[in-house]
């Protein structure tokens, strides 16, 4: 079984995503210790916060603007 994770974008109050980026190159490693899980356990939709925002840009290049649009880690699995 393969693990994806994914970055998903959300305009504020909105139920569709906006955009939908795959992060996986990066590692449930990495991702696990920016939300405090273990790696294998990384299962949920994890919502990112001004917490989490500096490292997500440093892991991944993607700047979080957290004014205008909700994020998420998620993950899928085939």
């Amino acid at each position: 079984m393969t693990v994806y994770f994914l970055i998903v974008r959300y305009l504020k109050d909105d139920d569709w995503p906006d955009s939908t980026t795959d992060v996986t190159e990066v590692g449930g490693e990495a991702f696990g210790e920016l939300l405090g899980e273990p790696p294998d356990q990384l299962v949920h939709v994890y919502p990112l916060t001004r917490e989490h925002a500096e490292r997500v840009r440093q892991l991944t290049g993607i700047t979080l603007d957290l004014e205008r649009y909700d994020y998420f880690l998620e993950t899928e699995a085939d």
